[in-house]
């Protein structure tokens, strides 16, 4: 990624010239690059013929370089009504084509950047999520929303090189704003390619129309794939990574009659999880799987044991000096390390405290899967050595007190709808690809009633074979027996 406040990515004229070929046949007679840097799409555009090119671009030196190929306005974006303040002079279709800056709002501030947009609460988002989710927001995505705004009577086409995430995020808002789309594409580049960056990016492209459209869009696997790879967006006001698998499994996507819950949060990993001996009560240190021992099967033994100083939210830890002396003294010793944690959540709370924890981190039997890696593997997690198994918060858990349940709920989670539902909610480029608003979203209930019960019960069966505890397929039986009496009670 850049280090700079403009998040300088110059297009090579090579690149601007693939992206012009994917654009759909149409008398393009104005075209506009925002952030045009050297002005390589305004030069790709010369080449189609384009007769009017604007460009606005803030670094004079980019600009200069950019002259020579359309009129260049030599100021920031964000201070520019590009509705209004533009001189068109052609007439017929406007073409917007362009790069905008790879940073995000907290990139430019720790630059110390003057080059930002006004701040607002763009996504709706309350409390908390206002103040701190939008530090993460990308530059691009503002642009994209300001041409989609203020170009709108336009009716442009506007095709952006941006992050995969982007171009999601401009699709929900197109939706949420009724901006009539007409055709959408995204085509999949090489980042690293093309600008040494480790990032998912790809050219989004929208047609705005008259009346708002389905806010599907066609997924190509490269600049030059004839056919998509498969169709993603708003179905139904939900987001889907894959429609057409997604219409083979909707019924099952609604509300999970479980709570998800997510590992221990500590951020001091050299303190906290300990893969040897250690002069701390036995009470207090618990077996700890993380995701890579989920995605791998290794849940039947831990590496690591995780030092547990609070049992519920909150608790006050000063009790630890009497109630566990050589814990107490243990924590002390890493208090630079602790009390230096960079997260705000544990300020204002009780020293030396944990995030993730309450009766439910302590249940005996887990369902658990790993929310980093791109592979669904959810995962029976039972006691080892006695003590309930504790997971690190890329992890996340379904909590049970009885092993034939939690057999039952692994084995209905690895079936193949299942597979399939999340085959088209999932979008494998995110960081997390697996959290718990998605995890959420599978109806338990729906999938049970639709599963075959005795090859359920066998399948949760095998799961425990080599627990020191198994379950007969009769007891997986009647524990499905009971999840449906149960789930049958709570819908009615």
């Amino acid at each position: 990624m850049p280090n700079n406040e403009f998040g300088d990515f110059q297009t090579p004229l090579t690149l601007a010239r693939a992206v012009v070929a994917t654009l759909p046949p149409r008398d393009y007679r104005k075209v506009l690059e925002p952030t045009c840097g050297t002005g390589s799409f305004l030069a790709a555009a010369a080449e189609l013929g384009v007769p009017q090119r604007i460009g606005v671009e803030i670094q004079p030196a980019h600009a200069e370089l950019a002259r020579a190929h359309g009129d260049i306005r030599e100021q920031c974006v964000f201070g520019l009504d590009l509705g209004a303040d533009l001189p068109w002079v052609a007439g017929g279709e406007l073409l917007v084509l362009g790069n905008p800056p790879w940073v995000t709002m907290a990139d430019l501030t720790r630059f110390g950047s003057a080059n930002v947009p006004v701040k607002a609460n763009t996504r709706n988002r309350p409390g908390m999520a206002a103040r701190t989710g939008e530090s993460n927001f990308d530059v691009a995505e503002y642009i994209w929303q300001k041409l989609l705004g203020e170009l709108r009577a336009h009716r442009p086409t506007i095709a952006l090189l941006c992050k995969t995430q982007v171009a999601r995020n401009i699709l929900g808002h197109c939706a949420e704003q009724e901006i009539p789309v007409e055709a959408a594409t995204l085509r999949l580049i090489d980042s690293h390619r093309w600008f040494g960056a480790n990032v998912d990016a790809g050219l989004l492209t929208l047609r705005l129309g008259d009346t708002p459209g389905e806010y599907t869009c066609a997924l190509y696997d490269s600049l030059d794939a004839a056919t998509p790879s498969r169709h993603f967006g708003l179905v139904r006001g939900k987001l889907v990574a894959d429609v057409e698998a997604y219409d083979r499994t909707a019924e099952a996507d609604g509300a999970c009659q479980l709570e998800w819950r997510q590992g221990v949060k500590h951020d001091a990993t050299a303190v906290m999880e300990l893969t040897g001996p250690a002069p701390i009560e036995d009470e207090h240190l618990y077996p700890l799987l993380k995701s890579s021992d989920l995605v791998h099967g290794n849940t039947t033994t831990a590496r690591r044991r995780l030092v547990l100083p609070q049992r519920s939210l909150g608790e006050d830890t000063a009790a630890l000096a009497g109630t566990a002396p050589k814990l107490w003294r243990y924590l002390l010793a890493h208090a630079e390390a602790l009390d230096n944690r960079r997260s705000a959540i544990y300020r204002a709370r009780p020293r030396f405290s944990v995030f993730g924890i309450g009766e439910y981190t302590f249940a005996p039997y887990k369902v658990a899967i790993s929310g980093m890696y791109k592979k669904v593997e959810f995962r029976l997690v039972a006691p080892i050595g006695d003590r309930p198994v504790l997971l690190d918060d890329t992890c996340y858990f379904l909590s049970c007190a009885d092993l034939a349940e939690a057999a039952v709920l692994t084995a209905l989670l690895r079936g193949r709808t299942t597979a399939t539902l999340l085959s088209a909610l999932v979008f494998w480029d995110a960081k997390r690809p697996i959290t718990k608003k998605l995890l959420q979203r599978i109806d338990l209930a729906t999938l049970l009633g639709t599963a075959g019960h005795r090859a359920l019960a066998e399948a949760a069966a095998k799961l425990t074979i080599d627990l020191p505890e198994q379950v007969s397929p009769a007891a997986a039986r009647r524990a499905i027996k009971a999840l449906t009496a149960r789930w049958r009670a709570l819908s009615r």
